[in-house]
């Protein structure tokens, strides 16, 4: 009888044993040798460049870029976790909050050249409605950009600006 109990130790031990061995070895990150010796068996796949912006948007963004160049960085299609941390007490809050923002690009964002801090970010609106769930990803995008301290500008694509009204709005204007 107390050889029985010894061997369902025994086998309880080997079983813990093999799941902590199967665990390390799924988690282990993967070589580069592997992924790249994966990537050449794909002779079917097609990589193309992607544009990064419509026309619309690009021509918002020169305009922004002409604006703003002698005053701030101007980067474009930028994650919103580049440009904000977040930390809360309550861990499932903050995971929850990163699930909604983590998709998320932000269109323009202009630095500080010095400090590199984020200092205002540009969102082109687009015609017509996006749908509910994007308006309050939007609404909560902008609750946290506020809470950064980082002011966001809305830029309408079916819109016509000029240099002067985009420095403007984004209150670069001197003051004469």
């Amino acid at each position: 009888m107390q050889a029985n109990g010894w061997s369902v130790v025994l086998l309880a031990g080997l079983i813990l044993v093999v799941v902590f061995l199967l665990q390390w070895v799924w988690r282990r990150p993967i070589s580069k040798v592997a992924v790249l010796d994966g990537a050449s068996d794909v002779s079917e796949s097609e990589v193309t460049a992607r544009a990064l912006m419509i026309p619309d948007e690009a021509t918002l963004f020169n305009l922004i870029r002409l604006a703003a160049q002698d005053y701030l960085l101007v980067f474009v299609k930028l994650p919103i976790l580049q440009v904000v941390s977040v930390a809360d007490k309550d861990e499932e809050a903050r995971k929850a909050l990163m699930r909604t923002i983590q998709p998320v690009r932000l269109d323009v964002v202009l630095a500080h050249p010095g400090t590199l801090q984020t200092r205002m970010v540009v969102r082109f609106a687009k015609n017509g409605s996006e749908g509910p769930q994007l308006e309050k990803r939007d609404q909560v995008v902008g609750t946290v950009l506020k809470a950064a301290g980082i002011n966001v500008v809305v830029l309408h694509l079916n819109q016509t600006y000029s240099v002067e009204h985009v420095t403007e709005l984004l209150g670069l204007a001197e003051d004469e």
